[in-house]
């Protein structure tokens, strides 16, 4: 067993490391809670939700519009390819 030297002043400054990580997890735990409170009223706010609702209904639909434009893009670049002479896909 290997014995070690420490210094008085080694052992304060780890007491004092020690004490500030107990703060800071203490202060963590506060913060959870609190989130945790936060998020249940934000979660009982039905104005809240049909917001979040609609944003995703908005989305969902620009997205089916940029899908139905892209596949008209791809069908306007076939139909150039072919009337230049380019095989499908190729260049």
């Amino acid at each position: 067993m290997a014995y070690f030297d420490s210094n008085p002043l080694e052992k304060l400054l780890i007491k004092d490391q020690i004490a500030k990580l107990k703060e800071i997890q203490s202060g963590l735990k506060q913060n959870l809670r609190h989130l945790h409170h936060e998020i249940g009223r934000l979660e009982s706010k039905p104005e809240l939700r049909s917001n979040i609702e609609n944003l995703r209904k908005d989305a969902e639909t620009r997205a089916n519009d940029l899908e139905i434009e892209v596949k008209r893009l791809r069908e306007d670049l076939n139909s150039i390819r072919k009337l230049f002479g380019f095989e499908s896909g190729k260049e």
